[in-house]
């Protein structure tokens, strides 16, 4: 008996379409399900408090001026991927979207980077996998290897999309922002430039008397608009006030970055018993916070990988003029951090590729430019409009799109 290629094909899918049906792990799945479900409050406290960490986000108690409340969406969040679990769900898909296209859009609003609040979600995930793992260990009589990968390819599924679903939160909310923001500008540009235009056309037009085409009046007109009109290129379109496509530049707190580069690294410094000293400051700015981790976190690891048991590692902080904040590392026993010329060589070029210096000696020094604290980011100071946009309640914030010179209708006040 012979069967064709195409017919062999079809009895494959068929047969693959009927293993899928047919593995649907029910005993395991429902009972891990119900033991995840009774970790999800616990889960959701847990990652709520380590996300703030994540996120560099402000206590909730902090009264400066601008800082929305506190993003709580962690139950959700918890909750969409345990939903993989649920045996019959039939929306759980449409539920991780929903709440991923949530936390992306308060995220931007709270004026989080795109790469921490990747970062919190995986971390989340990090965490329902930790617990599904526990959860199956501890169960008497488990499925099969085939089951458990099913399971774990469900779970999968469901933080990738649910990771997605952030992204485009994020992106969403930061395009309708940046929108919204050159709106305004187009708008506020218009005024100063058209009452130059209307000044210019009465004293070319003939049929005026000479006497009032001459009047002193228009000429200073036509100056004093001109002048608004640098003033707002100069500061509503200077490279500083355009935000990078990926992250916003934020206020921080320098050491709340150096404490969470150190969070990430203590299980391998205890593995090493190597000891991560962080001084305090009151150092705070606007910089590439992302940047700053990656290095730091690169600079740490090297220094880690080069300490003998029993060392310190000591992080020191300094404003050193001219818009530049230093983050020093040295050990306490007096050697160099980072002796090794490879490690070196990939270091120095880290640092130039986002826009810092790297002095790797001893101590090892950092440098990068930092705006001042008191000055929010344009892009974080418009995030109502893209909450609103997608329905969500963002807190307001005291920071006013228009400049100095515009009146309450958002015009240019410049006659």
């Amino acid at each position: 008996m012979t069967t064709s290629a195409d017919s062999s094909a079809s009895h494959t899918d068929d047969g693959s379409r009927r293993g899928d049906q047919a593995r649907t792990p029910g005993a395991l799945q429902a009972a891990l399900y119900e033991v995840l479900r009774a970790q999800a409050a616990d889960l959701a406290s847990r990652w709520r408090t380590q996300s703030r960490e994540i996120l560099l986000l402000d206590a909730p108690s902090d009264d400066r001026a601008g800082v929305a409340p506190d993003i709580d969406v962690a139950q959700d969040l918890t909750n969409a991927l345990l939903a993989a679990f649920a045996v019959s769900d039939e929306k759980s898909e449409a539920a991780a979207v929903a709440t991923g296209l949530q936390f992306g859009v308060e995220a931007f609003a709270r004026g989080a980077s795109l790469h921490h609040t990747v970062k919190a979600v995986n971390v989340l995930i990090t965490m329902v996998m930790r617990a599904t793992e526990l959860g199956t260990a501890d169960m008497p009589s488990g499925g099969s290897v085939a089951d458990g990968v099913w399971l774990a390819q469900r779970l999968q599924g469901h933080a990738g999309l649910l990771s997605l679903a952030v992204i485009r939160g994020y992106t969403q909310a930061q395009g309708d922002t940046l929108r919204d923001r050159f709106r305004h500008l187009r708008h506020d540009l218009r005024n100063p430039l058209g009452t130059i235009k209307s000044v210019l056309a009465l004293m070319d037009d003939e049929s005026v008397p000479p006497e009032a085409r001459a009047n002193a009046n228009f000429r200073a007109m036509a100056k004093r608009n001109a002048r608004s009109l640098e003033e707002m290129i100069a500061d509503r379109l200077g490279d500083t006030t355009v935000p990078w496509p990926a992250m916003v530049d934020r206020d921080v707190s320098v050491q709340a970055v150096a404490e969470s580069v150190h969070r990430g690294l203590r299980s391998e410094a205890e593995r090493r018993g190597v000891v991560i000293l962080i001084d305090a400051t009151d150092l705070r700015g606007r910089f590439d916070v992302p940047g700053l981790e990656l290095l730091l976190q690169a600079v740490l690891e090297a220094a880690l990988q080069e300490s003998r048991t029993g060392e310190q590692l000591r992080v020191r902080f300094n404003e050193i003029g001219e818009g530049r904040v230093a983050i020093s590392l040295s050990h306490e026993s007096g050697h160099a951090p980072i002796e090794r010329r490879d490690a070196v060589d990939r270091l120095a070029a880290l640092a130039r590729n986002i826009g810092a210096s790297a002095t790797l000696a001893d101590p090892v020094v950092i440098s990068l430019p930092m705006h001042g604290g008191d000055r929010r980011s344009q892009i974080v100071s418009d995030r109502q409009v893209s909450g609103e946009k997608i329905g969500l309640s963002v807190a307001e914030t005291t920071h006013n799109l228009r400049g100095a010179r515009e009146d309450d209708h958002g015009q240019a006040s410049v006659l």
